[in-house]
């Protein structure tokens, strides 16, 4: 009886340890296979912005309570495709951004400024002026002023005739 019971367990111990081999080697390919692919996203994280965000252009300001105002313009069209403009203002401790005006124009030039913390100046030069919406003029507390020029030669290459 005994020798029956030896032999049982030592003709076992191949298969679980054919088994314990076969899972250990499954778990080192999930963790090879997962950090390629976290190395993969690392590098597509930090090339990724790089390539995408080559034609745009991004200009910021902060007052002393936190408010932002921010103007990204989009400049991937191509020679007969106005570039696109947004002004945006983000109020101290409010998680939204309210946008303030949006143009199309060939050409443009953007300066913003705080004169305190309830005032933004915002300039725009426009080499040609395409499309644009009416500026909101306050949110809160925030007045917003704007100065605009239309017809700048300087900035207007491609304007259609």
């Amino acid at each position: 009886m005994e020798v029956v019971r030896t032999q049982r367990f030592f003709s076992a111990v191949p298969r679980r340890w054919w088994k314990c081999s076969l899972l250990c080697a499954v778990l080192i390919g999930l963790g090879v296979v997962t950090f390629r692919i976290i190395d993969l996203v690392e590098f597509g994280l930090v090339v990724g912005p790089i390539i995408g965000d080559s034609n745009i252009m991004e200009d910021a300001v902060e007052n002393g309570r936190s408010d932002q105002v921010k103007a990204l313009t989009d400049a991937a069209g191509g020679q007969k495709d106005p570039d696109n403009t947004e002004i945006r203002l983000k109020r101290a401790h409010h998680w939204f951004w309210t946008p303030l005006l949006t143009a199309d124009s060939f050409g443009m030039h953007v300066k913003l400024q705080w004169q305190n913390n309830d005032l933004v100046e915002v300039t725009l030069d426009f080499g040609c002026l395409i499309y644009m919406t009416h500026p909101v003029e306050q949110v809160g507390s925030i007045r917003i002023s704007y100065h605009f020029t239309n017809g700048d030669k300087a900035l207007a290459k491609g304007c259609p005739d």
